[in-house]
């Protein structure tokens, strides 16, 4: 039955991809197909969209931007958090792929952050060749491959010995993949060297991105632009790494570069980052940061001081 259904508007031949649209309800996921043309884009879910977002009508991660570049678009849609460790998710892709889907398309990209950007890669082979754009994503949550992974319980309490378990093992049959990660992030890292490792990988570190680097990429403007070079082949990363400096003027840069500075037991400098980042942006979340740097520096009446002025100032927003 499983089979009848996926071959439904499968292609007629070599380079005629499906011109119809249709989607697969499989349960705990589902595949959304949208044609447009001789690109596929494959955008997988991340973590944070089963618990923002209605599963019913949820619109494939993207949609509205590859949908207006001309591409065909695949959505793989998740229920939950469960890295795609689904047999009857996996039978539907793989059933595709024996039907030639994957194969009548002129390029295919796979995508998505975190969980989304582990399954870009995971499920690389089922299109040899295909180019893989990752953001934050883990290479696996197998415990007995990267046992210091402790974030992500849900994730990890899945079976981790399905295929497409590990996501260098998959990045491997790609042309290419590019990975956008924070590499402050020490977990995150630690993937990213685990991808490095392929040989196949271009890494592009984003520091003070956060886990999650799309929001970071969505302030400075560049997503779209970045997206937009590595399908047509034009992605340069020396003009990336120039035009990523923008960071440094959003909130976003300050927020996680002072976090980050107090998970590291520095609150001088994490003090120094939120008073740099207040001139900017004096009525933000700083001032709570600030609050906790100065408590950890031990100036407890200048943090009370600091948590008041946060507190009258969101009240004033509020009112």
């Amino acid at each position: 039955m499983l089979r009848r259904l996926l071959t439904m508007g499968r292609p007629t031949g070599p380079g005629r991809h499906p011109s119809s649209p249709f989607t697969r309800e499989l349960g705990d996921h589902r595949l959304q197909y949208e044609p447009g043309g001789p690109t596929l884009v494959v955008s997988f879910d991340n973590a944070a969209r089963p618990a923002e977002e209605a599963y019913v009508g949820r619109p494939t991660w993207g949609a509205r931007f590859y949908l207006s570049e001309g591409h065909s678009l695949l959505g793989v849609i998740a229920r939950e958090t469960s890295w795609y460790r689904d047999r009857t998710l996996i039978a539907a892709l793989e059933a595709l792929r024996d039907e030639g889907f994957f194969a009548s398309f002129a390029r295919v990209v796979l995508t998505g952050g975190s969980m989304g950007g582990f399954a870009a890669a995971a499920f690389a082979p089922l299109a040899p060749g295909a180019t893989v754009i990752a953001f934050s994503p883990q290479s696996t949550l197998d415990g007995r491959v990267v046992p210091w992974e402790r974030r992500y319980a849900n994730g990890r309490a899945r079976d981790w010995t399905l295929p497409y378990s590990d996501g260098p093992a998959g990045l491997a049959q790609a042309a290419q993949g590019f990975v956008f990660f924070d590499n402050l992030d020490r977990a995150d890292l630690r993937h990213a060297a685990r991808f490095e490792q392929t040989g196949r990988v271009l890494l592009m570190p984003v520091p003070a991105g956060g886990h999650g680097v799309p929001p970071m990429l969505i302030q400075t403007g560049l997503l779209k632009p970045l997206t937009r070079q590595i399908i047509d082949g034009s992605f340069s990363k020396p003009a990336f790494q120039k035009a990523i400096r923008a960071r440094k003027e959003t909130i976003r840069y300050h927020r996680m570069l002072a976090r980050e500075a107090l998970m590291r037991r520095r609150p001088g400098l994490a003090l120094r980052v939120c008073d740099a980042g207040l001139k900017r942006f004096p009525l933000s979340d700083l001032l709570e940061t600030r609050s906790l740097a100065l408590a950890a520096m031990d100036r407890p009446q200048q943090a009370l001081a600091a948590l008041d002025r946060a507190r009258a100032l969101r009240d004033k927003r509020r009112g």
